[in-house]
């Protein structure tokens, strides 16, 4: 619904159509949108929200005045288009981090520790490889968790894909290789990345291959991935 105040049009709308919307007395137009919002079908999650075209935050719509003109954009998305997005994003990272990883334990066996924590333009001091591998492990555990966010909100259980099953483990994995590191204990170091971190990732990459079969099949077959 737009609404005409003074000359002034505001209008809220849904991926392209106009919304039905009411702002009650006393109330910022963040409470209206989060109605909006709220009614938005579970099929469906929220992408992004922007103010007169221009990505917005809470406090900046906050901030709209009562008789203030606006045009307040909703996007949402599929949660079945997204969660096949986001698993394909989780396998090529898995890909690409058992490559790291693998590189730092070969270069370790070695001895080459330069290899390891050097930067590769020898000019940035940014702990080279190892740190790569460790910054991937962190962006891993985001994509699980967006994984595991799209199955909180289908309803739906069963597409766990974590290869972090056991966090304690993992945080003493990591614990574990930040003392090696410490005390200089490369062969332990190898150990740990060897032994622990690229099993753990291969589980976790035949996990994630195997679920997003499961939903390209769905999508090849036409049923519904999600409620």
């Amino acid at each position: 619904m737009g609404s005409h105040e003074n000359g002034a049009t505001q209008a809220i709308m849904i991926d392209g159509k106009s919304a039905e919307w009411t702002r009650m007395d006393g109330e910022t137009l963040a409470d209206a949108l989060d109605r909006v919002i709220a009614g938005i079908t579970p099929d469906r999650t929220l992408i992004g929200v922007s103010l007169n075209g221009t990505p917005a935050n809470r406090s900046e719509i906050i901030a709209i005045g009562p008789e203030e003109p606006f045009l307040l954009e909703i996007l949402t998305e599929p949660l079945d288009t997204l969660l096949k997005g986001v698993l394909s994003d989780l396998v090529a990272h898995m890909d690409s981090l058992m490559v790291v990883f693998q590189e730092i334990g070969n270069n370790l066996r070695k001895g080459d520790i330069q290899a390891v924590f050097s930067s590769r333009d020898g000019e940035k001091a940014d702990g080279g490889i190892y740190i790569k591998g460790l910054e991937g492990m962190v962006t891993a555990q985001v994509l699980v968790e967006e994984v595991e966010r799209i199955e909180q909100q289908s309803g739906l259980e069963g597409f766990s894909v974590s290869f972090i099953e056991e966090t304690d483990r993992i945080d003493s994995l990591l614990d574990g290789m930040l003392k090696a590191q410490e005390s200089q204990d490369w062969i332990l170091l190898a150990d740990l990345v060897e032994y622990e971190i690229l099993p753990l990732l291969q589980k976790g990459r035949i996990k994630t291959s195997r679920v997003l079969g499961q939903v390209l099949e769905a999508e090849r077959k036409g049923t519904l991935i999600v409620a």
